[in-house]
């Protein structure tokens, strides 16, 4: 598995991939938290489907700096999946998959590789998104009138729970990704799915059928986000998306496992 790592860490180090993958995360963190702190005195601010309408109380709270990042999550997370998507489908359209298995035919290791190598740079995505977040929340927050007196408190055990969280749900999107790719072998059917379903589908359902889309994929992973909402707890809504991401992975495994790479 070690020399499948290494493939896959190589071409996720390639200058463009880094660009597109953690610059995009970084922005849209910093374009979220942006909107988030301007808009949220007006009374304006929310987000993609599933996000909780934002007040000024929320921003001022200990975590406030992680409200923007926590409503538009979604977002991040259709960067992820895009990001593990294109890991799977490139294979197949550069015909990398034929020399793979051919230099290690145990499959499972191969795709144990590319989870564990794009775990990590998704982890590091995101790690650098809360990092610039930090950063550049609190003179936001000063210049739109939002105090930030309460981010200093407990801020150290705050920043850990806020980071893993995100991550999490981030990750979730992820094996999504990856799912999507394996099953399509296309990079723009499996972006135009991830985006269609979050932006689309889910919000088209939530509006129709309110009570039955809190269950849906997108809504248990935006939960996770935010370490629960009023509608799911914290730990039902783990529960929920590793029961959607288990269902996923499983059918990636025997896709790969039972595919013809010469056709």
């Amino acid at each position: 598995m070690i020399r499948a790592l290494r493939s896959e860490l190589i071409r996720l180090k390639n200058p463009s991939t880094l660009l597109s993958g953690i610059g995009l995360m970084v922005f849209l963190g910093l374009l979220a938290t942006t909107i988030v702190l301007v808009t949220a005195t007006s009374g304006e601010a929310g987000g993609p489907p599933h996000a909780n309408r934002v007040t000024l109380a929320m921003l001022e709270a200990g975590d406030g700096m992680f409200v923007g990042l926590q409503n538009f999550v979604g977002l991040l997370g259709i960067v992820a999946l895009t990001v593990w998507a294109i890991a799977v489908t490139s294979d197949y359209s550069s015909g990398l998959i034929r020399l793979l298995v051919q230099a290690e035919p145990r499959r499972w290791r191969l795709l144990a590789g590319k989870v564990v190598a794009l775990t990590g740079f998704t982890s590091l995505a995101m790690l650098v998104t809360t990092a610039v977040v930090l950063v550049v929340a609190r003179p936001i927050a000063e210049m739109a009138g939002v105090s930030t007196d309460a981010w200093t408190t407990d801020l150290l055990r705050t920043v850990v729970e806020g980071y893993v969280q995100l991550t999490l749900s981030v990750l979730l999107w992820g094996v999504v990704g990856l799912f999507v790719g394996m099953i399509t072998r296309s990079t723009g059917i499996a972006i135009a799915i991830g985006i269609g379903y979050l932006l689309v589908f889910e919000g088209v359902l939530g509006l129709l059928l309110d009570s039955a889309a809190r269950w849906l994929p997108g809504a248990a992973f935006g939960a996770i986000a935010t370490g629960g909402t009023a509608d799911m707890a914290l730990g039902t809504a783990v529960v929920v998306s590793l029961a959607y991401v288990i269902v996923a992975f499983a059918v990636t495994v025997i896709t790969f496992w039972r595919r013809d790479i010469t056709a």
